[in-house]
């Protein structure tokens, strides 16, 4: 009776209200009806009365990608964002319009939640499936200890939905309590967790939540306190309190490298040490319990450093070994020898030459003499010098040198030696002492002994590369009258160790040429001409040339005139007065505001860039607009035309090939 009346008292209150509008003409949206997600649609609301009310009708939206609207005013979501919906009518001859501010949601389309480090398990795992309610849903299962909190990590997706806000619920309240984003088991029991979009409730996950009563003990005990490498020995846990839903532990070693445990808690020492068991509550209540275990290793093999050792007389070495495995708990060793006349040996393995002559040297493990390694002894007469008979040896590379020694005393067991090069790129060395030269540069031979006396000799061996060719940097110089240049040649190969060259003009009037090597031979353009410099090489007579023009560069462009458009990007009329093409132009602009530099280059900050014009200009040709760039350039944020500054023109390039850098005195510069 009360919805009756109500809606009674509206419907009086509406009338009442139309009334009153129907004596003004009124054209308006209702602007509660006002919001639509993508791709759905929405009937807008719009009161027309007095002339409105009978005209003719449209609609149109200000931006149909975020919003179209239909000649019925229903308006269909395009794209999140927002526009104008707009109604027109005329009538009697006016035209009316009202506007709705319409917005476009984007739905939330994904429910994330953290579960990396959630105790999550599956509903048939065998840890929880004996706890669940038969019949429940196949859903993921979520632990929570009683009188425990977790709190979830929840992302709706996309990033960009309009509503990002979500809403955790618990089926069941007496078992698992659910505020904002955190979890608390109350009793022991089972509840389904719904995590939602806030906005699309549709849009969700959902966990079975087991609530447990946790762990809050456990102490382990094992069935002995040591185990050998390779042994087995069983740890059992018992867990506190007795009625902990879930007893079980899961087993980890605290250094897998020393032992291992099981999932049933067989352990299995693997090397020497002290070992860590760790158990930890299956039931995600984190409880712990250490136990230390010894791991015991035995000696199982012993290696000498080597099968076969030479002693000079009189002489000593240490015989190096390794008793395996590493961690053994005994490591020491027994030595003895087959024959002590010839060579004894102490308790650290050292074995000294008494005569020529050969014997066996036995090392025992202490613990297992079972467990032993032999080495073969020969004392010998050592050499006591070695020497080249030259103080040094030269050689080009692809060519060989012979180097002669000579080894005292000449009744020296073994006199032979061995060679090392310190620098095989440049020399390599064979075992009869034959050198052979690779490339330029220094190396030094050394001779060994290979009787274990360790005596040496070096020398050292000057390799050289010879010349192979030259070739000029260049083809074409171009140089001012009177005015200096450099110019070069590529020697090959490029590392040959004589550069030496010689310079010589074709015609001392027009140029002249000095040098004495490759690199750096000094250009003088003495008379307007042309003229050929000609290099020879000290070393095999290899020759190369140079064409050099001498002429008035500095006066080969004429520059005539500028240009800019509002982005301050200039372009330059310049013709070409010379005889050649033109390739490349570059003029420098310097901005200023009254006696302040303007920053406009991108690079360094400064108030200077360069204008680079590239193509091909032929003599008398003058550039156009085309072809010409700003390099590092921002225009000023003032505008080009509220600044000065000046356009210097100080270098061009000749057909790809000469750079010419115009003299200061000659650069033509113009004011803007």
């Amino acid at each position: 009776m009360k919805k009756i009346l109500i809606l009674l008292l509206a419907a009086a209150l509406l009338c009442f209200g139309f009334s009153a509008l129907a004596e003004n003409n009124v054209l308006q949206f209702d602007r509660n009806v006002n919001r639509v997600f993508e791709g759905e649609t929405l009937q807008t609301v719009l009161i027309r009365e007095g002339a409105p009310a009978g005209g003719e009708l449209s609609y149109t939206s200000a931006n149909e990608k975020v919003a179209t609207v239909d000649e019925n005013g229903v308006v269909t979501g395009v794209s999140k964002g927002q526009t104008n919906i707009t109604a027109t009518v005329t009538a009697e001859g006016k035209t009316y319009r009202n506007q709705l501010n319409l917005f476009v949601d984007r739905k939330a389309a994904e429910v994330q939640v953290q579960t990396a480090k959630l105790p999550l398990y599956p509903a048939d795992d065998p840890l929880v499936a004996p706890l669940l309610q038969a019949g429940g849903e196949d859903l993921p299962v979520l632990l929570v200890s009683v009188k425990k909190q977790i709190n979830l990590q929840v992302t709706v997706l996309p990033q960009d939905a309009s509503n990002r806000k979500f809403v955790l619920k618990s089926d069941n309240d007496s078992v698992l309590k659910v505020q904002g984003n955190g979890l608390t088991g109350l009793v022991p029991g089972e509840a389904v967790l719904t995590v939602a979009s806030a906005s699309n409730p549709e849009v969700s996950v959902r966990y079975r939540v087991l609530v447990i009563q946790p762990v809050t003990r456990l102490t382990v005990e094992a069935s002995g306190q040591a185990v050998t490498v390779g042994g087995q020995v069983t740890v059992k846990a018992s867990v506190m309190p007795e009625n902990a839903s879930i007893p079980q532990v899961i087993w980890s070693s605290g250094d897998e490298r020393i032992l291992t445990v099981d999932a049933q808690g067989v352990v299995t020492g693997l090397k020497r040490g002290n070992g860590r068991l760790v158990a930890t509550a299956a039931d995600g209540s984190n409880i712990r319990a250490n136990f230390s275990l010894k791991v015991v290793q035995n000696p199982e093999a012993i290696t000498l450093g080597s099968e076969e050792m030479t002693v000079d007389v009189g002489r000593n070495q240490v015989t190096k070994y390794t008793v395996a495995p590493v961690d053994a708990d005994n490591k020491r060793v027994i030595w003895s020898s087959s024959d002590e006349s010839i060579a004894k040996v102490g308790k650290d393995g050292r074995i000294t030459g008494v005569a020529p002559g050969e014997c066996v040297v036995t090392c025992r493990a202490e613990a297992l003499e079972s467990v032993s390694a032999e080495l073969k002894v020969h004392v010998q007469q050592p050499v006591k010098s070695v020497a080249f008979t030259e103080k040094s040896a030269a050689a080009y590379a692809g060519e060989t040198t012979q180097l002669s020694w000579i080894t005292e005393p000449a009744n020296a067991t073994n006199p032979g030696v061995t060679f090392q090069s310190s620098n095989p790129k440049v020399a390599v060395v064979d075992e009869n002492g034959v050198v052979t030269g690779v490339s330029r540069g220094n190396a030094s031979i050394t001779a060994t002994t290979v009787d274990g006396s360790r005596r040496k000799a070096q020398i050292q061996v000057r390799v050289g590369e010879h010349v192979t060719g030259v070739q000029m940097v260049r083809e074409h110089a171009y140089i001012d009258l009177n005015e200096t240049a450099t110019a070069g040649a590529t020697i090959y190969p490029k590392d040959a160790t004589n550069k030496n060259m010689t310079w010589v003009s074709s015609d001392e009037s027009v140029v002249t040429a000095n040098g004495k090597t490759n690199s750096k031979m000094k250009l003088k353009g003495v008379g307007y001409g042309e003229a050929t410099v000609t290099g020879t090489t000290e070393d095999g007579g290899f020759q190369t040339s140079l064409r050099v023009t001498v002429g008035d560069f500095d006066r080969s462009l004429t520059f005539r005139s500028f240009d800019y458009d509002k982005d301050g990007n200039f372009w330059l009329s310049v013709r070409n007065d010379s005889a050649f093409t033109i390739t490349r132009i570059v003029a420098s602009l310097e901005v200023f505001d009254g006696r302040e530099g303007v920053a406009v280059n991108t690079k360094d900050g400064s108030n200077k860039v360069d204008i680079v014009w590239s193509g091909a200009l032929q003599p008398g040709e003058t550039t156009g607009t085309r072809h010409w760039k700003m390099v590092n350039y921002s225009a000023p944020s003032q505008g080009i035309k509220k600044t000065s500054g000046t356009i210097t023109l100080y270098q061009f390039q000749i057909d790809n090939d000469w750079i010419k850098t115009i003299r200061e005195r000659h650069r033509t510069k113009k004011d803007y």
